[in-house]
């Protein structure tokens, strides 16, 4: 029986209601599916056929032990995403690759560790801004900083003056309609949640299932092909998070392929096609190594 690694974390910082849903579709395909924390080290992850990331919600506070688990658990396991995609996936600068790709992002600016941009000259290109770590999850250290507040900006640079940040215009739509997420399994559209905004301390929520339009389902599509290209793909699972832009068209907010919510307490009946995405990635890439 092929024996799969769910990988959480040892503290969620929320619930993760997908797990005993994938446990219950892999079940029912005939995998063995276990709940394992990437922090365990009496784990044997050779033991495994597949090891899938999960909810590794933990990842910001502790990105250098991260980093080098999944360095480390690659050679024994086939880590699903695969090991180059999750850690190009980690820094949140792939939005300016994708939009070198010609994917239609949300202007993104990337100001390095320890470096100090040109506010003013931030908030003429780009108005009210949003300013977040570059590595991040759940919101961490998001702010929206009004146009022209210098200081608001240069104070949240100094907090995390160790950290690459991303700078970002504030997209009205996202206060006043909120976002699309859109899920894919094995690159096909799956299901798509709409939400709400959320910044630093608040509560996550969705609002529940929602039909894609066309331009948001081409973009999602035009988004994982480009990661493709990049040489991000196949992908067993991905969302695609996206807002829309000042003239109404829809644009890419994240790409989210490492570790993130898939909101199939909603879809349920998705899970299976979630497991079939899997199994062909897998053989997919036991197929390539022979």
């Amino acid at each position: 029986m092929p024996s799969i690694a769910l990988v959480t974390c040892r503290e969620l910082p929320r619930p993760d209601h997908d797990l005993p849903i994938l446990e219950q579709a892999f079940a029912q395909r005939g995998h063995r599916a276990l709940v394992v924390e990437w922090e365990d080290g009496a784990v044997e992850w050779r033991h495994f056929d597949t090891a899938i990331v999960r909810s590794t919600w933990n990842y910001v506070e502790r990105y250098g032990e991260f980093t080098s688990w999944l360095d480390r658990v690659a050679p024994q396991v086939h880590l699903i995403n695969p090991l180059p995609t999750l850690r190009w996936n980690l820094h949140k600068g792939y939005l300016i690759e994708l939009a070198k790709a010609g994917v239609p992002v949300v202007p993104t600016e990337l100001v390095a560790s320890g470096a100090h941009p040109d506010w003013n000259a931030l908030f003429v290109r780009h108005g009210d801004l949003v300013i977040k770590p570059a590595i991040s999850a759940g919101s961490f250290a998001t702010i929206r900083v009004g146009r022209g507040d210098v200081s608001s900006a240069q104070s949240h640079r100094m907090r995390h003056l160790d950290r690459d940040l991303l700078v970002q215009p504030f997209l009205e739509s996202v206060i006043r309609t909120g976002e699309s997420n859109l899920v894919h399994f094995g690159g096909r559209f799956s299901h798509a949640i709409h939400k709400g905004a959320r910044w630093a301390g608040d509560d996550e929520q969705s609002r529940g299932l929602v039909d894609p339009d066309r331009a948001e389902l081409e973009l999602a599509a035009h988004a994982l092909a480009a990661a493709e290209s990049l040489g991000h793909g196949p992908l067993a699972y991905a969302r695609v998070d996206m807002a829309r832009g000042p003239s109404g068209t829809p644009l890419v907010m994240e790409l989210e392929v490492t570790e993130p919510s898939l909101f199939l307490d909603r879809a349920p009946d998705r899970a299976p096609m979630f497991v079939e995405a899997v199994e062909r990635c897998t053989a997919a890439t036991r197929g390539a190594s022979l």
